[in-house]
Parts: structure tokens; sequence; C-alpha cells
């Protein structure tokens, strides 16, 4: 019995450095596409930061729903008027500093990649994706926002 328990803790720490890193990763992407530039100069500093926020949140939905999305569908682009992601886009309007912000017209374009993961047991891996969000568009309050992984935030 007990080696159950220390297995189960295993595999949930490593689950939880699994998500720590990648959504470390998110964060830090955003963060290096932020700073001043060409691009990111159009977009106030509240609306891009409201943007940021809405791409972070869907990061964080990205790693812990099960989309039916996997590598072979990289990149994949998804739309909040797309009847299949609609319980996507409802937890992502109800997300933490989303559900303050009125979201239109969301449009997420992510890359996909697989990471085998061992498990507990000693004999057995795992498949777990990384999602990146490479590019995205929305109405942020009435503002219309790109994003680019490579360029950073500008107006639409």
């Amino acid at each position: 019995m007990e080696g159950t328990t220390i297995a189960g803790k295993k595999t949930a720490r490593t689950g939880l450095i699994a998500l720590v890193s990648l959504a470390l990763a998110a964060m830090l992407g955003l963060a290096a596409c932020g700073g001043g530039g060409g691009a990111a100069a159009e977009v106030s500093g509240e609306d891009r930061t409201n943007a940021k926020q809405v791409i972070m949140a869907a990061g964080d939905l990205f790693t812990m729903m099960d989309m039916g999305l996997t590598d072979a569908d990289s990149p994949a682009t998804i739309s909040q008027d797309d009847p299949a992601y609609a319980e996507f886009f409802d937890k992502l309007l109800q997300y933490k500093k989303v559900a303050d912000l009125d979201v239109q017209d969301v449009s997420i374009t992510v890359s996909i990649q697989a990471v085998q993961a061992s498990t507990a047991r000693e004999d057995s891996t795992q498949v777990n994706y990384r999602y990146a969000v490479t590019e995205a568009s929305m109405n942020v309050n009435g503002v219309p926002v790109s994003y680019s992984a490579d360029k950073g935030f500008s107006k639409n």
C-alpha cells in the first residue's frame, strides 16, 4: 500500500512540474513580446495588458482541458464562433482576470508539440501536449487587438 502512495505522489509531482513549466514558458513568451517595439507601440498599455490576460488564460485552459487537439493538428486555429469550441470559450470568458473584460470575436492559433513523459510505472510513458499561442485576434473592451509571437501586439 505504501508503494502506491509514493507512486501516486511521484506522478502528481511530475504532472505539477510539467504544468508549472508550461505556464512559465507561456508567461515568458508573452513578456518577451510585450516590450516596446514597432507594432506593440500602437496598442496602449491597458489594451495590451487586457489582451495579454486573455492569451495567458487561453494558454492555461489549453493545458487543463482536453480539446482533442494533438500535434497532428498543429498549427490549430480555434474561433469563438465555432460551436466545437464553445466550452473552451465559455470557460475563457469566466476565467479569473478575463471575467471583468468584454471579450468578443476571438480567434487563437496554437502550435502543439507532443512530449513523452514517464509515469509512476517504470515501464510506461504517456504523451502530454504543449501548446504555444502563436497568433490571436480579438476585441477586448471594444478595442480590436492582434497578437503574433513574432511581432507582439498591434491594433487590427
